[in-house]
């Protein structure tokens, strides 16, 4: 009894610790930089494992990234389109690179799709890299400014007034990704997902697209990764080739997903505000020279005693196998 108590009060003691933490402590600059990353990463790791859900792991996500930061910045800089129009499409040219990807990768399962991501993840780099005139190359762009006021008919939210104001805006991009990875999880393309995941086959016997829904996963996931590029963009302030398209960028969110568990709503968050602060918050102050070390760790745990992540010691309905 227990156990149900903290399964059901589980989502919602996050849900108060997220929004009610600013209101405790209001001039915890920490507090809201650090939670504001990891909300960050959580719509990342949600937006990464999307794609995971119908069977394919890629290692070349952080293609996706750099290019929508890249895009939405010279976006910006070349056409003077608006930050947040910028960073939308930028995120369609993620989409379509990830489209392209579902062209060519197409016959490819298992290690080799894994392995043909993680090429495909140079691909962009190089390009970025080289093409100095329009890129800059290997010196970045520096100086960009943060994320400006959303104007949402009469209202306008002054995201980037300050660190709370933009804690409060990944928060909320947070929720929307997690409602649109619940619907990978839980809608009927979410099961057409769960069977080419277990049984390619038989889900193609049983009337399943498999290439079309697998796409649409590819699809959706890329978008939202890439918007994530272009949000980062404006939270750092610069960007360059091995700072946006680092491999760093690919595996954190497979790190945050498999820790929090896959399989759940809730897990890929969970991932994300557990680790990325503990990391932040202790291990970094403690051992600031070897707390990345800290992640390798945490997957070695992860397979050994809980493989079905940490979620599932809250295991709800909303969560499945």
């Amino acid at each position: 009894m227990k156990r149900a108590n903290l399964q059901r009060a589980f989502p919602w003691l996050m849900v108060l610790l997220m929004v009610g933490g600013p209101v405790a402590f209001p001039h915890a600059e920490v507090y809201f930089l650090v939670f504001g990353l990891a909300c960050f990463y959580a719509a990342l790791a949600m937006a990464w494992n999307i794609l995971a859900l119908s069977g394919l792991f890629s290692l070349g996500h952080g293609a996706f990234f750099g290019l929508g930061a890249y895009a939405a910045v010279l976006l910006q800089q070349k056409l003077f389109l608006p930050t947040y129009p910028a960073v939308l499409a930028g995120g369609l040219v993620g989409a379509l690179y990830g489209l392209l990807w579902g062209l060519v990768f197409k016959k490819l399962r298992g290690a080799y799709f894994a392995l043909a991501t993680l090429a495909a993840l140079e691909i962009p780099r190089v390009i970025v890299d080289n093409w100095e005139s329009f890129t800059s190359g290997s010196m970045g762009i520096v100086g960009l400014g943060r994320l400006p006021a959303l104007d949402v008919e009469i209202i306008a939210l002054p995201v980037g007034a300050g660190l709370r104001s933009q804690y409060y805006f990944l928060f909320a991009w947070m929720l929307l990704v997690m409602l649109l990875h619940r619907h990978a999880l839980l809608s009927r393309w979410g099961w057409a997902l769960r069977a080419i995941r277990d049984n390619e086959v038989a889900a193609e016997v049983l009337g399943v697209n498999v290439y079309g829904c697998r796409l649409a996963a590819l699809g959706l996931s890329a978008f939202l990764t890439s918007v994530c590029g272009g949000l980062y963009a404006h939270l750092m302030g610069l960007i360059e080739p091995a700072m946006v398209f680092s491999l760093h960028i690919a595996a954190f969110p497979l790190i945050l997903s498999f820790f929090g568990g896959r399989f759940a709503v809730l897990g890929p968050l969970t991932g994300a505000l557990v680790l990325y602060p503990f990391d932040q918050l202790i291990l970094q102050p403690w051992l600031p020279q070897g707390h990345a070390a800290v992640y390798g760790l945490v997957i070695i745990l992860t397979i050994f005693f809980f493989p079905q992540g940490l979620a599932t010691w809250f295991r709800t309905k909303s969560t499945i196998s």
